[in-house]
């Protein structure tokens, strides 16, 4: 049990640091990189909850996925898949230009308001993990 709980701690510190560095992104008007950043914390916070779980691997990226498995664990989770959905939108376009129309490049597609709703999501996933686990 000690084990399963300091592996889900390092996993959960690591998507605080996430939410940290997606919240200094929006400050400094990175605005694709809040919401990839929001992204990756999320995912991390769900991982974190599901090797708490009992988990030993969890491979999946899709948060909407790392929800429902979260769910089948603890329902509370269920109310989080529309926040999944959104963050699900910020994994590749952030980063990649040849995943978004000709001319578009990452950088310049979000704005504020996709970065505030991306991390008040993230906040949303990554407070519910923490206290499912308990604070680190």
């Amino acid at each position: 049990m000690k084990e399963k709980l300091l592996n889900a701690q390092r996993w959960l510190k690591q998507a605080r640091h996430d939410l940290l560095r997606a919240e200094r992104d929006l400050d400094e008007e990175f605005y694709s990189d809040a919401c990839f950043m929001a992204e990756q914390a999320s995912q991390k916070a769900l991982k974190a909850f599901l090797f708490f779980s009992g988990e030993r691997f969890v491979s999946i990226h899709a948060l909407v996925k790392l929800v429902a498995e979260a769910a089948a664990k603890d329902k509370e989770f269920e109310k989080l898949r529309d926040s999944a959905r959104l963050l699900d939108k910020y994994y590749i376009p952030t980063r990649y230009p040849d995943a978004l129309p000709m001319p578009a490049v990452p950088f310049e597609e979000y704005d504020t308001e996709d970065a505030q709703e991306a991390l008040a999501c993230a906040r949303e996933v990554v407070d519910l993990a923490e206290k499912k686990i308990g604070q680190v």
